[in-house]
């Protein structure tokens, strides 16, 4: 799936982390947006989860799942119409 950048953040801003700026730096984001697309192509929200465990994993420390922020992002795709 290709979406833009903007559109990327604008889904993990809504989704993730909503004070998540431009400052995090080019290289950052272009990743993120990599696997924003890839969470939201993924078959289903199971394997969705699968493609954001890795850095999800320290997010465990406070309650979240790599399954639920799967399931935000692509709810945030929905509802920005990218889907």
């Amino acid at each position: 799936m290709d979406i833009s950048l903007d559109t990327a953040k604008a889904i993990y801003r809504r989704a993730i982390d909503a004070r998540a700026t431009d400052a995090e730096g080019s290289a950052w984001w272009a990743a993120v947006a990599t696997e924003v697309a890839a969470v939201i192509g993924a078959e289903n929200t199971a394997t969705a989860a699968t493609v954001i465990a890795w850095w999800h994993h320290d997010w465990s420390q406070v309650g979240d799942t790599a399954k639920a922020a799967a399931s935000r992002i692509r709810r945030a795709a929905r509802t920005l119409k990218v889907v």
